[in-house]
């Protein structure tokens, strides 16, 4: 493994920032390698002062390079929004154009509400030549290619939370002006919005990685069965061993409603950050407006 840096980009609002610095926490915790070769990138949408300061200083003891970005949001003004995806997560489209002068060849994109519980080093090691970037086949087999009858060769459609990028590739390839390009034009394809964008342009030139690095809850929950044996036996592992847990289901942990084994991991790398404590956090979360109107439904 060379000595490249370890660059990783979320991006977030004010309301996910206890969560990112879960994550982050959790990935500087289980790592074997320096901390300092760590540069944590946030794409970030009006975040206050308080939360900032709460996540910087969350990651004072790790001596880990954290910078904020800002981009132009006039890209994303008319894409299309829902509870649980607002306009923050189609930043992840822009996130390697803001690397075109830094020299990074390749940077690991991860949605807030993910834990690390292995080492993400190893991504490291992988040879993304080939590929325009690394990812995990959605859980949900909603046939998303299918249904936007696009003219594509194979089915496999990946979640976009978590992205492995060839920022080299990308750059040359210009995906992100294709892939907004898409999303001008199809608006009405677009039922898990950015996620169906980039997978309708990068059909085919990604590289599938075992479930484990991006353990949906569909899989840890054992709520949708995998239409291969083999897939299946990946999410027996999967459930045995994640190396990232992605709490993508409806409740999240931060929700009073959420009861899966998983919270144990989410409750102990919150507990190292400098937020209140989780059981305060939690009664706040519960009353959202989000789980307000869940409770109404």
């Amino acid at each position: 493994m060379t000595e490249e840096r370890i660059t990783i980009v979320s991006c977030c609002n004010d309301a996910f920032v206890p969560h990112l610095t879960t994550l982050f926490v959790s990935i500087l915790e289980n790592t074997h390698t320096p901390t300092s070769r760590y540069s944590f990138y946030i794409i970030e949408d009006n975040i206050g002062i308080k939360n900032r300061q709460l996540l910087l200083q969350s990651m004072n003891s790790y001596n880990a390079k954290v910078t904020f970005l800002t981009i132009d949001n006039s890209n994303f003004a008319h894409v299309v929004e829902s509870d649980r995806i607002p306009r923050t997560a189609y930043f992840r489209i822009v996130a390697p154009e803001l690397f075109r002068e830094m020299g990074v060849k390749k940077l690991l994109y991860l949605d807030c509400d993910m834990v690390a519980v292995t080492d993400i080093a190893q991504l490291w090691a992988l040879d993304l030549s080939d590929y325009l970037l690394a990812a995990v086949e959605d859980a949900g087999f909603h046939h998303r290619l299918e249904k936007m009858s696009l003219p594509v060769h194979s089915a496999l459609y990946f979640n976009s939370g978590f992205m492995l990028i060839n920022v080299e590739a990308w750059l040359r390839k210009e995906i992100t002006f294709r892939v907004l390009n898409f999303i001008e034009n199809h608006p009405e394809k677009l039922r898990f919005h950015d996620q169906d964008a980039l997978n309708a342009v990068l059909s085919g030139q990604w590289l599938q990685l075992h479930p484990s690095w991006n353990a949906q809850s569909y899989i840890m929950e054992g709520v949708k069965e995998h239409p291969l044996p083999e897939g299946e036996k990946e999410y027996e592992e999967t459930r045995k061993q994640p190396k990232i847990i992605h709490y993508s289901g409806h409740v999240k942990p931060w929700h009073g409603e959420f009861d899966s084994p998983t919270l144990k991991d989410y409750e102990k790398y919150y507990n190292l950050t400098a937020f209140p404590p989780y059981k305060q956090f939690l009664v706040k979360a519960y009353d959202c407006p989000e789980m307000v109107r869940k409770k109404i439904e």
